[in-house]
């Protein structure tokens, strides 16, 4: 009987650590879905604010998953402004040289309209990345 707990201590333990690198690699795919998105929508002059996006994830001490996309930093203190006040002028720019599609433009909450967006879909996406993580297609 010992032999067979003792398995099942291991196969919840190997279980337990998939669970966790899902939902780790699933909060990742979330930050990459609203950073791809924000990247159309942020500001863009000299292309300083785009290029100072930021992401992390990490491990908090008491188990969770904590992820973060920022944009800003030294090369962009601005970011908090340009993301905060509804009133500046943001004149549709686009990258490359191609113009802008008609209704899209850049310019404030270009972080939280993509983060309310894809935080629709959060649970969806954290659920398959833990099923893949366990090898469930």
């Amino acid at each position: 009987m010992s032999l067979v707990t003792s398995n099942f201590q291991k196969v919840a333990a190997a279980q337990q650590r998939a669970v966790a690198n899902g939902v780790r690699l699933g909060v990742g795919q979330i930050l990459l879905e609203i950073g791809a998105r924000a990247d159309e929508l942020v500001p863009f002059d000299t292309g300083a604010l785009s290029r100072s996006q930021r992401t992390s994830v990490k491990n908090t001490g008491d188990g969770d998953v904590e992820g973060e996309i920022a944009y800003g930093g030294p090369a962009a203190p601005y970011a908090l402004v340009q993301h905060e006040d509804l009133n500046l002028s943001h004149p549709p720019k686009s990258m490359g040289g191609s113009p802008v599609a008609p209704g899209q433009g850049r310019g404030p909450k270009y972080l939280e309209y993509p983060s309310n967006q894809v935080g629709k879909r959060a649970e969806k996406i954290i659920a398959q990345s833990i099923r893949a993580a366990k090898g469930i297609r």
